[in-house]
């Protein structure tokens, strides 16, 4: 039992997402230090997974083709991130100009959210079966479209309308960019580029505000989505040329911790069938040895191709789209649907709710668009870069640290630990926030609490994306379906009664209640972290799960 995670009596150390990761560094090794059948960094880490000898393999790709992929997606997440709350600071002034309240304005987040919630049903198995660049290239052109509409959009109809498309649009870039990571960097590697791409999306979410607040006092809200539409038109353009095919069928090669024995025995009276099967095995390995060697790099102009013009997988499609719904009966999905889903959709909340208590003489501040967009942008985007800047190799180096300290053994749960500090955060911010927006302080405290929220949630959805990574890599598209699925379900709920709330119960109940939610979830992370070993087996040896 490494630090606290229960030994599964199944599986043993074979269990999915446990793997080996450091044992030259490693303390009370517990395995043979002679691996030289496994591939190393240069600083002796194991590579997991484990990459094949082609130069097409996307894990063997140079590293200025894996940065200007992750650069460009993760840009991708921040016209996302945006794309959500864009006129979020100015609701008030953009309800008045279309005849409309500040209630239903709020409820077109929840259409949109609930667009990206459906879409996400497709996109995830669309991708298992022919690739992340086409879906990518789709949602981006929608992404465009919405936009155009918006800034043209005569009506409260219409401006609905084209927010749902937009919604369709921002589905891949929901569920894909964590697959994606998946496919081209190590165990190792990922968290540092999990928290750049959640930094980038946080970064959308804040920063929006802080522009579009004074664009719509000063100009029109239309110049919102004119400027927004003119960034997709750019995110598409650098889609088709920085971002190739990451899905890649790869023969597995299992790196899991076997113990080390003293006398290795041999049945001297295999039957002559076994020994023929197992040469013609390595007749077969070393056939297909020789091919990968041979293989070339793909063109330039290859890679930029449409569509690979393959499929990823031999299973129906209609097959797979039925698989974000059953994984949701993994305890790791679940949970990551628990604890992303509800963190992500209070601040969603939190964020449609922030123009009604800043804009308002009800709630005692009354500011304009500009202060409001300031307010809400500025601190937590700071949170919010200070937050991923440590967070995302803190994860990648507690995992190598603990990992050696457990015999050179790698758990997935060991990424969990970082929901800790996400617990101390989101706890003091959302009472702080509750009792200094009640209470009429200093537009700092509110403000500052805003900021330590936003910190707790950017190490939190740091740990949880990483998580479940590791665990699921597999089916990691439709892990991260289910998850964000759950996510905009709930706040499409969510922003059709946070302004009723908010309005009955008042700043203090209402967001104090809120808090109280955010601990029971993080409290939860505990069970997760003691059986998540036995979870991911039982997942394993259910046939009707992952079947």
């Amino acid at each position: 039992m490494g630090f606290g995670i229960l030994e599964d009596s199944c599986l043993g150390q074979d269990v999915p997402g446990t793997c080996l990761l450091d044992d030259l560094h490693a303390k009370n090794r517990i395995l043979d230090p002679s691996r030289p059948d496994v591939k190393r960094s240069k600083d002796g880490i194991i590579l997991v997974p484990q990459p094949s000898d082609s130069p097409n393999d996307p894990l063997n790709w140079p590293a200025w083709r894996k940065t200007a992929l992750m650069l460009t997606i993760t840009y991708g997440a921040g016209i996302v991130g945006a794309f959500g709350p864009i006129i979020g600071a100015g609701l008030v002034q953009v309800a008045e100009n279309l005849n409309t309240d500040v209630s239903r304005l709020s409820e077109i987040t929840g259409d949109t959210v609930l667009a990206i919630g459906l879409v996400l049903f497709l996109t995830a198995p669309a991708s298992v079966v022919w690739g992340r660049r086409p879906i990518f290239l789709i949602g981006n052109l929608l992404l465009l479209i919405s936009c155009i509409w918006s800034a043209r959009a005569q009506s409260i109809g219409s401006l609905t309308a084209a927010r749902v498309v937009g919604g369709a649009g921002m589905a891949p870039i929901e569920c894909l960019v964590e697959a994606t990571i998946g496919d081209i960097f190590f165990v190792h590697e990922r968290g540092t580029w999990i928290a750049v791409w959640s930094f980038a999306l946080l970064a959308g979410i804040y920063g929006v505000s802080i522009v579009n607040g004074y664009l719509i006092q000063d100009v029109s809200w239309r110049a919102c989505f004119w400027i927004e539409g003119g960034l997709c038109g750019l995110l598409l353009i650098l889609t088709i040329l920085f971002v190739p095919e990451t899905a890649y069928i790869r023969p597995e090669i299992e790196v899991n911790p076997k113990p080390k024995t003293d006398v290795e025995t041999v049945d001297a009276t295999a039957s002559q069938n076994e020994k023929a099967s197992e040469k013609n095995v390595e007749v077969e390995m070393r056939t297909q040895s020789v091919t990968i060697a041979e293989e070339r790099p793909y063109s330039y102009w290859h890679l930029m191709r449409p569509w690979e013009g393959i499929r990823y997988t031999s299973e129906r499609f209609l097959k797979i789209t039925t698989r974000p719904v059953i994984l949701l009966c993994s305890p790791v999905v679940a949970w990551g649907a628990l604890f992303y889903g509800t963190t992500q959709g209070w601040i969603v909340g939190l964020s449609v709710s922030i123009s009604l208590l800043f804009s308002t003489p009800q709630y005692g501040y009354n500011f304009g668009a500009g202060v409001v967009g300031l307010m809400s942008g500025v601190g937590p985007l700071i949170a919010a870069i200070l937050a991923n800047a440590v967070t995302g190799p803190l994860s990648d180096y507690t995992v190598k640290w603990m990992a050696r300290r457990n015999g050179g053994v790698y758990e997935p749960e060991f990424r969990l630990v970082m929901i800790i500090p996400t617990f101390v955060f989101q706890t003091m911010g959302w009472f702080g926030w509750a009792i200094s927006a009640h209470m009429l302080d200093p537009w700092i405290a509110p403000v500052f609490f805003y900021s330590v929220i936003s910190f707790g949630l950017s190490i939190g959805s740091i740990a949880v994306v990483s998580y479940v990574v590791d665990a699921h890599p597999r089916y990691a598209p439709e892990s991260f379906a289910t998850i964000n699925a759950c996510k905009n379900i709930f706040v499409f709920g969510l922003t059709y009664y946070i302004i009723d709330w908010l309005n009955n119960q008042g700043v203090l109940k209402c967001f104090s209640t809120i808090g109280g939610l955010v601990i029971w979830v993080c409290v939860m992370t505990i069970p997760m972290y003691i059986y998540g070993k036995r979870a991911r087996s039982w997942v394993h040896r259910t046939p009707w799960m992952l079947s």
